[in-house]
């Protein structure tokens, strides 16, 4: 297997590749801004913006596709086949994912608790039963197992992931053993179905959570692996690479949330083909890049902006440019919270679970390319 400066690909975890943390906050700032605006209806304020904001939930969908290929640049070369090397990989996931996760979920326990002590309204009190406190807890709330967005209902993203980080092992076999030309068909395969989903309910697009969240994930994991191997291989000239990613602006033109998810595959091979000598120079650790690393955190911390944003707007009703402002500074909190679970929670807490389960290990959380 040779990268694409030529070189043989190491056995080990590949590094942090700087653009795709980057295109992290890219995708990220994406999301936050499109439920920012399902808040706060900016877009009905200026239309223009409802094209791209409409459809932030596609900044999930490059996650899944950035899930798929930055596994296959961690261990496409590797065996996690035996009970000793997916234990390992599984407790990474585990310790990178679930504490700020847990956190977080106790927390907006502790947050729902004082509000009921102090005789504060709940919105949707339904939202917060205690089965689907422990569904979410598990991280099984995503597996068909519920119907009801509750208590921290972002981290349904969270659960398909979990999924597929249990099937990643076969996963793994399946890509690493076919045949280029099976590889190829796999990831057209796995094109077709995004638009079979997309086509499925035409208001949602692919905008599917609970319900076909799952096969919605599974999609585009997959065809971040096939991407992942295929890159790596060579079989994926820069050029026509740099050309589909003109599906961006055309999908979100058109409206077709599976050709904009095609070119944000695009724009991740596109960014990890950048020149060697530019990915490999020292790191200057810069704020998109701090960001890009605390995606994680400004996702699981979007719950609790969004409450503070309901009781302001309960107390008030601004005008078009108080929600432009409101916008601008819950996008800026969101960012602040998220990155502050990053630096005090994340990193310590994966830190802290590897140094006492693989003592002879030494990862840098904050570095691992396989996030």
């Amino acid at each position: 297997m040779e990268q694409a400066g030529g070189g043989k690909a190491r056995a080990g975890p590949a590094p942090r590749h700087e653009g795709l943390t980057r295109l992290r906050f890219v995708l990220i700032g994406w999301v936050v801004l499109y439920h920012l605006d399902l808040t706060l209806r900016v877009t009905g304020v200026l239309p223009w913006l409802r094209p791209v904001l409409g459809v932030g939930y596609l900044g999930v969908d490059g996650f899944f596709l950035l899930s798929g290929f930055a596994l296959w640049l961690g261990y496409g070369s590797r065996s996690l086949l035996d009970f000793s090397s997916f234990g390992r990989f599984l407790l990474r996931r585990l310790a990178k994912i679930w504490p700020l996760h847990a956190l977080a979920l106790l927390a907006l326990l502790a947050v729902v608790g004082l509000a009921q002590v102090g005789g504060v309204a709940i919105r949707d009190p339904e939202r917060f039963r205690a089965g689907d406190f422990l569904l979410q807890l598990f991280l099984v709330n995503a597996w068909e197992t519920t119907e009801r967005h509750a208590w921290n209902y972002p981290s349904w993203a969270l659960s398909v992931e979990w999924a597929g980080y249990l099937a990643f092992p076969a996963a793994l076999l399946l890509f690493r053993r076919s045949r280029t030309v099976f590889l190829v068909a796999l990831a057209a395969a796995a094109v077709a179905g995004l638009f079979w989903l997309t086509a499925l309910a035409g208001d949602v697009g692919l905008n599917h959570t609970l319900h076909l969240g799952l096969v919605r994930f599974a999609l585009e994991f997959s065809l971040g692996l096939a991407l992942g191997r295929l890159a790596t291989e060579g079989w994926l000239p820069r050029v026509p690479v740099l050309a589909f990613t003109l599906a961006v602006p055309l999908g979100l033109g058109l409206r077709w949330d599976a050709l904009t998810v095609v070119g944000l595959a695009a724009v991740i091979v596109a960014l990890w083909q950048r020149p060697a000598a530019a990915a490999g120079r020292a790191a200057r650790p810069d704020l998109l890049l701090r960001l890009g690393e605390a995606s994680f955190g400004v996702y699981l911390c979007w719950v609790f902006i969004e409450i503070a944003l309901v009781g302001v707007l309960r107390v008030a009703e601004p005008g078009p440019g108080g929600r432009v402002l409101l916008m601008a500074a819950g996008f800026a909190a969101n960012l602040a919270a998220g990155w502050l679970a990053w630096r005090l929670v994340e990193v310590p807490a994966h830190r802290w679970i590897l140094e006492r389960a693989e003592p002879r290990a030494r990862l840098d959380p904050a570095r691992s390319a396989t996030r």
